[in-house]
């Protein structure tokens, strides 16, 4: 009987560890997808890669490509992990310049995503509010 309760246990909670990684894993993932910068301009899709995000310009208008030249397919956004429903710890590269900026982000709803990328010292920020493109 002690045998069968322990095997009961085990099971219980191997299925318990299982259902949290999952479960943990789409909370993640919520992230991904394609994301407008604010003006609209600019289309961001973000991916998983080996358990971080990352970023790649996935859609630039016109008048963006005459700013900054041939940036599809360039990724701007590099090894944010996930904790606590938010992203941090990742890397902003500007497309034009290549400067590198700190980076966090959270969802403020479901077609919202508010990064704060900070620029040298964490007190120095500035808020970015992204929307989820539609899917067509």
């Amino acid at each position: 009987m002690l045998f069968v309760t322990k095997l009961g246990l085990s099971l219980l909670l191997c299925l318990v560890v299982t259902t949290a990684g999952q479960s943990t894993d789409a909370s993640a993932d919520r992230i991904v997808g394609r994301w407008l910068f604010p003006k609209k301009q600019t289309c961001i899709e973000i991916y998983r890669e080996n358990g971080r995000y990352f970023g790649r310009m996935a859609a630039i208008s016109a008048s963006c490509a005459t700013s900054y030249g041939d940036i599809n397919n360039r990724v701007v956004l590099t090894n944010l992990s996930y904790a606590d429903n938010e992203w941090k710890g990742g890397t902003m590269i500007h497309p034009s310049s290549g400067s590198k900026f700190d980076v966090d982000m959270r969802l403020s709803n479901t077609n919202t995503l508010v990064a704060t990328v900070y620029k040298g010292v964490r007190f120095i920020s500035k808020e970015l509010v992204l929307t989820r493109q539609p899917v067509n």
